[in-house]
């Protein structure tokens, strides 16, 4: 047979114990009930490969264990919903795999069974992903704060030598900038609810499972998420030249920080929407550098011409 069998089941035995060690950890009992299915489904399926492959390698290897390890790691750190999706990646790649291989096989319909499995392990595992809008509003506004306070901090500093000046005039866009945020978000929120609440008058179906474990986050929450997140990205930023750095060595510190940060925003986008994390990563730092780089331009322009 031209089908690896041992390594799929060695790929099914990983997704199983995953699930069984996300499930002993989470204390949702509607989310613990979802991923010990998951779990019992992909023991059904490594039991089937391994009834495919003349011989498998029981345990773990390091690099599995380790493997292992940063997936429990990234559910601590960066939550649930961040850890599934890069999980559902996955079952994405699991369906493609098995759908190409399923005439190479001897149990051609024990092969279609695993396939409607995982088919239904993506829907399931997009049900889970219980904070995925309030996530998105937290990185929207912290990689929006970062930009447009650094590139008025690196503005300002091109017309003013204080840091202190420097770091206030951050803080007051930080905080118009958060109004103005919170206030599109609240809006943008509302206008959702809206439209749901009159999509159920007209008797549109709603996906039961889905409506249980991602209920829909209020326009208040949604405006709170990025309002706190919006004001604590620009305070971070800021913070080198509040505490008196100036010069390069200030700004510097600021330009290090929002690239850091924006690539870690960039990724988690990337993550969320099933694209490339280290390209938008990448993109969303080069955009935020470039914009702070530009404005800094306009700062000494205005310094050199007007003398301020």
């Amino acid at each position: 047979m031209g089908v690896n069998a041992a390594k799929h089941y060695k790929e099914e035995e990983f997704s199983k114990t995953l699930y069984y060690r996300l499930a002993v950890r989470e204390k949702d009992e509607k989310v613990k009930k979802v991923l010990e299915k998951l779990a019992e489904d992909e023991e059904r399926h490594a039991a089937f490969w391994k009834s495919q492959a003349k011989n498998v390698r029981e345990g773990f290897s390091i690099i599995e264990k380790v493997k292992l390890w940063l997936f429990l790691i990234m559910r601590y750190v960066l939550g649930l919903t961040i850890t599934l999706k890069v999980s559902e990646m996955g079952e994405e790649e699991a369906v493609l795999k098995y759908s190409e291989i399923v005439e190479q096989v001897e149990d051609k319909e024990g092969l279609k069974r695993v396939i409607e499995d995982e088919e239904v392990h993506e829907n399931m595992l997009i049900g889970l992903l219980v904070n995925a809008g309030k996530i998105k509003d937290a990185v929207y506004a912290s990689s929006d704060a970062l930009i447009e306070v650094l590139a008025a901090v690196s503005g300002l500093a091109g017309v003013f030598s204080s840091p202190l000046y420097i770091g206030f005039g951050g803080v007051i866009v930080g905080v118009s900038g958060m109004m103005s945020m919170t206030i599109g978000a609240y809006l943008s929120s509302k206008s959702e609810e809206d439209i749901r609440k009159a999509s159920k008058k007209l008797g549109k179906e709603v996906n039961e499972v889905n409506s249980e474990l991602d209920p829909k986050g209020s326009s208040e929450e949604s405006a709170k998420t990025t309002a706190y997140s919006y004001i604590l990205a620009s305070i971070v930023l800021v913070i080198p030249l509040l505490a008196g750095a100036g010069g390069l060595l200030g700004l510097s510190l600021s330009y290090a920080i929002t690239a850091a940060a924006t690539f870690v925003m960039g990724s988690i986008i990337g993550i969320l929407g099933s694209v490339n994390p280290i390209r938008r990563g990448s993109l969303m730092a080069g955009l935020a550098i470039g914009a702070a780089l530009a404005t800094h331009a306009v700062g000494l322009l205005l310094h050199a011409s007007i003398g301020i």
